[in-house]
């Protein structure tokens, strides 16, 4: 399994509903599915991985 280390966990600013003319921008849990609203940002080797959780599963996150 590659290394990861977590850098930051953010609040994420929340989205429209979107309607007919416009496309669904929402980001959703990597997890469960539901709305994310946390945003979680981790060093893996040169790069930054951003993995989004709702409030439930930010506290599993794996460190």
């Amino acid at each position: 399994m590659i290394q990861r280390t977590l850098i930051s966990v953010s609040a994420m600013e929340a989205k429209a509903l979107p309607n007919s003319t416009t496309k669904d921008k929402r980001k959703y849990c990597v997890t469960c599915g539901t709305l994310a609203t946390q945003e979680v940002l981790f060093k893996v080797m040169d790069a930054t991985l951003i993995e989004r959780y709702c409030d439930k599963c930010v506290t599993n996150v794996n460190i």
